[in-house]
């Protein structure tokens, strides 16, 4: 165990040591090593891309493979070749089958896979298809495995992915991934084919010719890469130097896109969103221990300008300096590789002129914060408010202020400014709290002015050199809110002085009381931090308000909305007044939820008046018809939030008037002559029955009484069996009956006509006169009314409801069953007969 006084010096030594061994094994490497350093020390991932041959996997190995772990004596890592048949679980763990058996569930066994390790060598990893490749960017990003509704932590601090491929053919292939790539990786360095310098290579050779090759020796300890990865979480950077990150990255992105105009395949490396600048202050971060580390020892952990520099690391494609790459392009045959050098090439110029640019524009920071603050127009608007105090303005400068000062400007000076600005805005409003909360015309503080005083406490709550003036702030506030909330019922209850008010300006006062007493209760949220002793009297008193409010408003109400209305459509009366009553009734219960029934209260007696009026004159020439006008009563009664059962209880007299009425206009005498002979024959007995016979006897009616009960079964007293009288039952039934004997008396003449007038059966002597008598029988349509139109066994069913009726009528209508039967039974009989004969010729 190392103490804790050299801990970090043999940290820097051993970090030291291990890679510049591994820079002398690997000639022309700076860039990538650097890049892999950073991406150590920030915990972040690298991608190397470059052709076959160049050594990547063996460097990504030669790193990773040798970072041990001292508990174990090995490398916590995960290593894997990836290919197109590489999925999922090859990455993450394989499926724990013991808990898939047991419960269900899919789970992995992450510790199994590259969350379960330190570090991650992804070789090929373009080879992987798209889909893979996105997940596991998502996991190496977030360091966390999603499976429903578990999230399983992981381990994993660096992972190097290496590929074969130049980026120009996964930007052809697909420039989704790429982008995924750029916008979640810190690090991407190319490797070129070739030496930039020929010692290089004649080093290589002699190298191998001799068996020369540097032993990799030197060892490095995760413990080692804790304590340097401490040591970057204490860097600081200064608000100047993010200031400048931001700068650098947006002058490079302008810089960057412009090139993109004229090379039309070229997509920059970096993608620049908000997450790649967080990364980029890490590594900046990084860049400090970094140069600590080799060459400034003594140096501070403080990023100065001069780190700024490194960033090129990190927005850019690593790769060789620029006069390697101008000497490699010389060389290189190539396109792809070409096309990758030129990359390299453009970046670096490109990076080299944005951070000139910005380290020109740093010195006149300050100057450019003030004037994007424009304290001064604060300045000016909290100065108008002290002669004229406008609610709005000071919401809007006491937001915009706190948008300044949380968390503030980078440069300390811009603050002052905005803090006096900021003081005189409280000393305005303390000045209008103070004058009480009516002022001038105004007759109640407003829902303006409760934003204002929420807006500016939260102003001086956020804002660490406004505190001490909270609880101050806090207590005349309450003391205003106090007056205020006894202003607020006191001017609901005036309205009951006041005759004008009409019902709609009564929705207009409970919707700004709601508003504004929403407005109080979020203002004693605020003022308990400050006053806490107050918001409890407070509470009480705003209830109070509020009841008393209400009940103003309520008993208002009753006394303006009128008893009567002048429109002529009473349906259009109803609508309008609901829709009104509507509104009152919503806007009442944001201030009480108990004011439901307002509206079915004061809209009763118009549902009432409406549904007498529609029932009593409608005319209707079947009970159907009524029955028809009373469901669409019904409905519009619903429709427009009343209930109807009240409704239509009342209007049972005026349902029941009707129907006595229509039954004595229907009870009188209908004649029945019989058909004449001629007629029983040709057809004109039917057409005279389905005509003018059916016009006036009108059977059916008991079914449809029967049926209106039915759908005025909702209203029926609960101790009654039925809704309407058993008189008018009666009534009904006595036409109903008497119809039905009409209907069988003339039937009965037809059939005796049509048999006396057609030949008997068993007096035919051939076909011919059996296809006569046949036709002729045909000809009548008494076939076609009692076999296809059915029209015996609906009458039969009329009498089957008619004997359901106790009593004298149940009788009389067995004796018509009987008549019915024995017109069925002839006609069945004489036609069974002349089927039978025309078949036996």
């Amino acid at each position: 165990m190392h103490s804790p006084s050299n801990v970090y010096p043999q940290a820097a030594q051993a970090f030291r040591h291990f890679f510049q061994e591994l820079r002398e094994a690997y000639l022309e490497r700076e860039t990538l090593f650097t890049q892999i350093e950073l991406a150590l020390l920030s915990r972040e991932h690298v991608l190397v891309v470059g052709p076959p041959g160049t050594a990547k996997s063996a460097i990504a190995s030669a790193v990773l493979g040798r970072i041990l772990d001292e508990k174990t004596g090995q490398p916590s890592l995960f290593a894997k070749q990836i290919a197109e048949s590489t999925v999922q679980t090859d990455l993450i763990g394989p499926v724990d089958f013991k808990v898939l058996t047991e419960t269900g569930r899919t789970e992995f066994i992450t510790d199994d896979g590259m969350l379960g390790a330190t570090h991650a060598f992804l070789d090929e990893v373009f080879d992987g298809r798209d889909m893979l490749l996105r997940s596991i960017l998502n996991v190496l990003h977030e360091r966390e495995l999603k499976h429903g509704r578990r999230v399983t932590s992981g381990r994993i601090e660096c992972a190097i992915m290496t590929s074969n491929r130049y980026l120009s053919e996964v930007l052809a292939r697909s420039p989704e991934l790429l982008l995924a790539f750029a916008d979640r990786l810190s690090f991407i360095s190319f490797v070129p084919k070739s030496f930039a310098r020929r010692p290089s290579r004649a080093a290589m050779l002699h190298r191998f010719a001799f068996n020369l090759r540097p032993e990799l020796r030197a060892t490095l300890t995760l413990q080692h890469l804790d304590v340097l990865q401490e040591a970057v979480e204490r860097v600081t950077v200064s608000s100047h130097l993010l200031e400048a990150i931001e700068m650098l990255a947006d002058e490079l992105e302008r810089a960057l896109t412009a090139q993109v105009s004229k090379l039309p395949d070229y997509v920059p490396t970096k993608y620049f969103s908000q997450r790649s600048v967080v990364k980029a202050l890490w590594a900046l971060k990084a860049a400090v221990v970094r140069d600590q580390l080799y060459r400034r020892p003594d140096r501070s952990l403080e990023a100065t300008v001069e780190d700024l520099d490194a960033l090129r690391w990190f927005f850019l494609l690593g790769g060789p300096q620029a006069d390697e790459a101008e000497l490699l392009l010389k060389v290189a045959v190539d396109p792809r590789e070409r096309a990758q050098l030129e990359i390299v090439r453009i970046e670096q110029k490109a990076f080299d002129a944005a951070l000139t640019k910005v380290r020109a524009e740093l010195g006149t920071g300050v100057e450019r914060e003030a004037g994007s603050l424009g304290a001064t127009e604060d300045l000016k608007a909290v100065e108008a408010l002290s002669r004229n105090f406008q609610p709005g303005i000071v919401s809007t400068t006491a937001q915009r202020l706190r948008t300044k000062l949380v968390p503030g400007p980078r440069h300390p000076e811009n603050r002052v400014a905005l803090l006096g600005a900021a003081r005189g805005l409280l000393a305005a409003v303390e000045q209008r709290v103070v004058r009480g909360p009516v002022e001038g015309s105004e007759s109640r503080p407003g829902l303006v002015l409760f934003s204002a005083l929420a807006d500016t406490l939260e102003l001086c709550r956020l804002t660490p050199e406004l505190r001490p003036r909270l609880q101050a702030m806090c207590e005349a506030v309450a003391r205003f809110v106090m007056q205020a909330l006894e202003v607020m019922a006191l001017n609901a209850e005036s309205l009951a002085f006041d005759e004008t008010v009409v019902l709609e300006a009564l929705i207009g006062l409970a919707d700004n009381l709601s508003e504004e007493l929403g407005q109080v209760s979020g203002l004693l949220t605020l003022l308990a931090e400050g006053s806490s002793g107050a918001v409890a009297r407070l509470r009480i008193a705003e209830a109070e308000s509020r009841r008393r409010a209400v009940a103003a408003l309520r008993q208002r109400a009753t006394s303006a909305f009128p008893a009567t209305r002048a429109r002529r459509d009473p349906l259009d009366a109803l609508s309008a007044d609901s829709r009104r009553l509507t509104l009152l009734e919503q806007a009442l219960c944001k201030l009480d939820p108990a004011q439901r029934g307002l509206k079915q209260e004061l809209l009763q007696p118009l549902g009432s008046a409406y549904a007498r009026d529609v029932l009593s004159t409608t005319p209707f020439e079947r009970i159907d018809q009524l029955a028809r006008t009373v469901q669409s009563v019904a409905e519009n009664l619903r429709r427009e939030g009343l209930a109807p059962e009240p409704v239509f209880a009342e209007c049972r007299e005026i349902l029941e008037a009707r129907l006595r009425e229509y039954v004595s206009q229907l009870g009188r005498e209908v004649a029945s002559p019989p058909p004449a002979p001629q007629a029983a024959v040709s057809g004109e007995a039917y057409n005279f029955y389905r005509g003018d016979f059916s016009t006036h006897v009108r059977d059916g009616e008991l079914a449809s009484l029967i049926g209106l009960d039915g759908q005025l079964a909702f209203a029926r007293p609960p101790s009654a069996t039925s809704f309407l009288s058993e008189a008018v039952r009666e009534a009904v039934a006595r036409v109903e009956l008497s119809f039905v004997q009409t209907r069988l008396k003339y039937l009965r003449n037809w059939l005796t006509q049509l048999l006396t007038g057609l030949p008997a059966p068993q007096t035919i002597q051939n076909r011919a006169t059996a296809d006569q008598v046949f036709d002729r029988l045909v000809k009548s349509r008494f076939p076609l009314l009692t076999l296809k139109e059915g029209e015996l066994v609906r009458i039969k069913g009329v009498l089957g409801q008619l004997t359901a009726i106790p009593g004298e009528l149940s009788d009389s209508a067995r004796k018509l069953e009987n008549v019915l039967r024995g017109i069925d039974d002839d006609f069945s009989r004489f036609s069974k007969q002349l089927l039978e004969l025309r078949a036996s010729f």
